[in-house]
């Protein structure tokens, strides 16, 4: 039950951070700034983002391998609807995002089998 919860949170600030946020620039943000702020959204927030939540889910990738992919297909949503272009570029930052998120996962993954790897040679030598 708490994973269900967990996975739930990390939906929903998805939602936030990849669809929501594309929305806000699109809709409230001037002219001259809307453009400073997508930037921002698409080479510092986004890669960020998808770090820290591919960093997260490697602690349970059996059940939450798919938050990366969801992570992405949320911001190709967000900036398809809230841009109004169909741009291709907007998939391949989808797709750098999905591979920052999976290796994130990877990183994790290995950092806590390594961990544990030396604490088993640490209570063997005991």
């Amino acid at each position: 039950m708490k994973s269900r919860r967990i996975i739930t949170t990390w939906i929903t600030v998805t939602v936030a951070v990849m669809f929501a946020l594309p929305f806000c620039v699109a809709r409230f943000a001037p002219a001259d700034a809307g453009m400073v702020l997508c930037m921002i959204l698409f080479l510092i927030v986004n890669p960020i983002y998808s770090a820290i939540l591919g960093f997260r889910c490697g602690r349970n990738i059996r059940q939450m391998w798919y938050l990366p992919l969801v992570s992405s297909v949320a911001f190709l949503a967000g900036t398809w609807l809230f841009f109004d272009i169909k741009e291709a570029w907007f998939t391949i930052y989808a797709s750098v995002y999905l591979i920052i998120g999976w290796a994130a996962m990877g990183v994790r993954k290995y950092l806590i089998s390594r961990n544990s790897s030396n604490s088993r040679k640490h209570n063997e030598q005991i």
